[in-house]
């Protein structure tokens, strides 16, 4: 079987499904996509213009959330997604939070289109702020059970939430206990610690 994972540099789409990949241990191989390949050649791959894209023997699949839940169904151990219904559907309303109300409307492209007049350092701070203020809103519904997002186990909420919180430390954003503890607790569990990708 030949999976390829097409990235970028920065992508917290992508961190998310190389997370799903890493911690499932599925054998990948890591294209990068650059800038100029994002509005040109990688459209033969992903019409859309982002990444992530998956392809598996030749089949092309894209968005995160898509492909994580892909990877649930072709390969279902270790799960990511609870160990009954309820969790299931915790953790997919966590996911949604994060890629829906969090993660689109910060979208450079998002923003480079509604909010052009606004230089780059004045964008970061703007989606740092803006992501900031939607996980303090999620903190009180997540970590009930544990010190994981849903349930008692590492689940795709918490790869969704871990990398935007990341992502907002990026921006400059100030550190937030909650999530420091939270981040401290998910990197004891040696199996999550491991398959986090790094970035140089």
């Amino acid at each position: 079987m030949s999976i390829l994972l097409y990235s970028a540099k920065g992508s917290n789409s992508s961190e998310r499904v190389e997370w799903a990949l890493n911690f499932k241990q599925i054998a990948y191989d890591r294209i990068e996509v650059s800038s100029n390949e994002l509005t040109t050649t990688y459209l033969d791959i992903n019409p859309f213009g982002y990444v992530p894209a998956l392809s598996v023997d030749g089949l092309i699949y894209s968005e995160s959330m898509a492909i994580i839940e892909y990877l649930e169904e072709r390969f279902p151990n270790p799960s990511l997604f609870g160990k009954n219904l309820d969790e299931k559907t915790h953790i997919r309303r966590v996911c949604e939070y994060v890629n829906s109300s969090i993660h689109s409307p910060q979208n450079r492209t998002v923003l480079r289109f509604l909010r052009p007049q606004l230089c780059e350092q004045s964008k970061r701070e703007l989606r740092g702020d803006w992501i900031m203020q939607c996980l303090k809103k999620l903190s009180s519904s997540i970590c009930l059970k544990s010190g994981f997002a849903v349930g008692g186990d590492f689940s795709a909420a918490d790869i969704f939430v871990a990398s935007i919180y990341k992502k907002a430390l990026l921006h400059g954003c100030e550190r937030d206990d909650f999530y420091d503890g939270y981040l401290e607790y998910l990197l004891e569990n040696e199996s999550v610690k491991l398959s986090e990708p790094q970035r140089c």
